[in-house]
């Protein structure tokens, strides 16, 4: 039979909610690619390398005069680029180890808004950092994969907040900036334009979202949001890089796994509100000593989209 499916089994899930909301915050950059975030389930023994193709309608189109005729003539130049087909061939699964004593802890949760607090930090420390910068990860492999042309030379030691608007800019001289870009930066990178903003807007800078997430959310210098990661930046971007919604395509769904007979294993899915993106949680748990294995697991892709949507920030 299934673990006991009890309000104590909801208040846990709930908490693993709170825990993938805030893990989220520190991906800003993932809620607005060209995406298809759903949380519907797979099949059983999905394979990898599930296709997906997104169509792609970003046309190049040109402005005409109207006819003298006084009709509209169809016009030329119309270009529809191919659409674009990638991989779901990410399925990363992340399991630990809960006590008895850390189990109940989460269920109390339910009503102690202390001990909520002190259990979301255990699964982040766990199990969802590990899971984001997996995912930030692969994001940047497919930066380095990318034929980005665009580039933007900027010297270490030399981030600023003017500095980060003249990257921005390098969209505008190709007129495809339909919304503002986000930053994704260098440590050192991101420090120094954290330092430069001491100075200018110190009482306006959402310090306490950077300490505990490293993202700015604050649209500055015309990017979106700015974040940092402790991963390796692709070869081609040692500065980091700033990209628009089209730059990337990704889609996520949930795996659908085979359940064994009379076999102790609790699942759902868990889903964040604000982006749809979900994983699935599972767990087992040991009749004798009362421990808990958690399972977090999601099937997601990337995929190269349009060139001129990212520009690298390249060291002099």
């Amino acid at each position: 039979m299934p673990t006991t499916n009890t309000l104590g089994t909801l208040a846990a899930t709930g908490v693993f909610h709170d825990a993938l909301a805030l893990t989220l915050k520190r991906l800003p950059f993932l809620k607005r690619l060209a995406s298809n975030i759903q949380p519907a389930m797979g099949y059983a023994g999905m394979p990898f390398g599930v296709a997906q193709t997104l169509k792609d309608y970003n046309a190049t189109h040109t402005v005409s005069d109207r006819s003298v005729t006084g009709t509209y003539a169809k016009q030329a130049g119309i270009v529809v680029p191919a659409d674009k087909t990638f991989t779901l061939n990410k399925w990363p699964y992340i399991s630990f180890l809960l006590s008895l004593v850390e189990l109940n802890t989460m269920v109390d949760s339910a009503t102690n808004k202390d001990a909520r607090v002190t259990v979301i930090e255990k699964l982040m420390t766990k199990a969802f950092n590990a899971l984001a910068i997996q995912i930030v990860t692969d994001f940047y492999a497919i930066i380095t994969a990318g034929n980005f042309s665009q580039s933007y030379v900027n010297a270490v030691g030399n981030m600023d907040w003017k500095k980060l608007g003249a990257a921005v800019d390098v969209f505008l001289s190709n007129d495809v900036l339909m919304m503002p870009p986000d930053a994704l930066l260098e440590l050192v990178c991101f420090r120094e334009l954290a330092s430069s903003l001491t100075n200018i807007a110190n009482a306006s800078f959402n310090i306490d979202s950077v300490m505990r997430t490293g993202v700015i959310e604050e649209p500055l210098s015309g990017a979106q949001s700015i974040a940092r990661y402790n991963v390796a930046q692709p070869a081609d971007a040692a500065r980091g890089f700033l990209l628009d919604p089209m730059a990337i395509t990704f889609a996520n769904r949930v795996p659908s796994e085979e359940t064994i007979p009379n076999d102790p294993v609790f699942q759902t899915i868990v889903t964040d509100p604000a982006t749809g993106f979900s994983v699935l949680l599972r767990e087992a748990k040991d009749p004798n000593s009362g421990e808990v294995t958690r399972t977090l697991t999601t099937l997601y892709g990337f995929g190269v989209g349009l060139e001129k949507h990212l520009v690298r920030l390249v060291a002099a």
